[in-house]
């Protein structure tokens, strides 16, 4: 460790320990545990995790004394870590001229002997240490001891950089979400303001539609079911953002749902061909959750299913449901034309579709919708498929 020398190195030191944000925190017993172990180890009334701010130290966790800080001046562990020493050791305070005269060892709690090892930082900067003291008289402690010593403030050294890690990972958190959330609600903004110019050119389109039916030219008529397809395919596309970007909202209050009525009610809603598709159930029973969030799921699964369809055959869409004593898991399977295994993480990503919109409809914001939704509530969604032999869905949800 190198020794303290300007004024450059200390405001490093004093910035190094205000990252941790530790100083006048209450006590941890992680901290507390080292503590008492060096006091027992070495065999010394007092111990303690010092850390050294510009005007004082705090005492994080201690044994032997009840005061809290005390000012720099009366510091010892300040000299510890200007020291740059691996351990900083005074036999006697009271015969040592920087420290004679320092209320700590003329006054209570009397301390004579001082061995510590200073704290770093992975950058290898001291900003404090473990130290244990004796009082009343001089007591020099082993070889052994002081190698134990030095392994503890290792790991104290260890658990602040953790801390640290940790401080991090819950700020980088925070901000991801309020970002996300900030995207969301522009998104359901942005989306919401584009549908009423979207409403009146439907309107006018219809209008016009309605004016002109004895127009027979296909030329015409091929222009203007393309300008008609197009707005209906941006208003879907606005649906599903706006859907997408209120995804959270959709968890609603839980009740109970008969699961062979709710799927079979759902699948004839979104099952255009009735002849040419088939659902089969196994015996699926009642549940009692979020019939608004299920809805959804379901919606998007089941209609993905009959869109991605061979060509020119019926689907065969079977739900089987497993239930156990912590959560429901369903599995969506069907016949059709299956996803590529390389595929398996972008189908959940928004806006990413495997096929153009000449070959199948949609915005691709449903499976990234039903993700969202299922990792709200805890749950996981998961794909396996073959390409031209099918594709499974398994969804777990928990039950609390």
């Amino acid at each position: 460790m190198k020794k303290i020398n300007s004024k450059i190195e200390e405001q490093l030191r004093l910035k190094t320990l205000e990252k941790y944000k530790i100083l006048d925190t209450l006590p941890e017993q992680m901290y507390d545990d080292i503590i008492q172990i060096a006091s027992f180890v070495c065999e010394m009334p007092i111990a303690l995790l010092s850390l050294v701010d510009e005007n004082r130290q705090f005492f994080k966790s201690k044994v032997g004394i009840s005061i809290n800080q005390t000012p720099i001046e009366q510091s010892v562990c300040y000299h510890a870590i200007q020291s740059g020493e691996e351990l900083f050791q005074v036999l006697d305070l009271r015969t040592d001229d920087r420290f004679k005269d320092n209320p700590l060892v003329t006054h209570d709690p009397n301390i004579v002997s001082y061995f510590g090892v200073p704290l770093e930082s992975k950058e290898g900067v001291a900003f404090g240490t473990l130290c244990v003291i004796s009082q009343h008289h001089p007591k020099s402690i082993s070889d052994e001891q002081k190698s134990i010593l030095k392994k503890l403030a290792k790991q104290v050294s260890y658990l602040l950089e953790l801390r640290l890690t940790n401080n991090d990972l819950i700020i980088s958190k925070e901000l991801t979400q309020s970002y996300l959330a900030q995207m969301e609600e522009f998104a359901y903004t942005a989306a919401h303001d584009l549908r009423a110019p979207l409403r009146a050119v439907k309107s006018f389109l219809q209008l016009i539609e309605s004016k002109n039916k004895d127009v027979h030219d296909e030329k015409d008529i091929k222009y203007f079911k393309f300008v008609f397809d197009n707005v209906k395919s941006m208003d879907d596309l606005i649906v599903d953002l706006l859907e997408f970007a209120k995804s959270d909202d959709k968890i609603g209050e839980k009740e109970d749902i008969d699961l062979n009525e709710f799927i079979t009610d759902i699948y004839n809603h979104v099952n255009v061909n009735p002849e040419e598709n088939q659902l089969q159930l196994n015996k699926l029973p009642t549940i009692h959750f979020s019939k608004l969030a299920l809805g959804v799921i379901f919606n998007n699964l089941i209609e993905n299913a009959l869109k991605y369809k061979k060509p020119n055959q019926m689907v065969n869409l079977q739900v089987h449901y497993v239930e156990d004593d912590f959560q429901h898991i369903f599995e969506i399977i069907d016949d059709g034309i299956g996803i590529s295994e390389e595929h398996f993480e972008l189908i959940f990503k928004p806006f990413k579709r495997l096929h153009t919109k000449s070959e199948f409809s949609g915005s691709g914001l449903g499976l990234a919708t039903v993700k969202k939704i299922i990792e709200k509530i805890e749950g996981s969604i998961s794909v396996h498929s073959v390409l031209n032999e099918g594709t499974t869905f398994k969804i777990v949800i928990p039950k609390q």
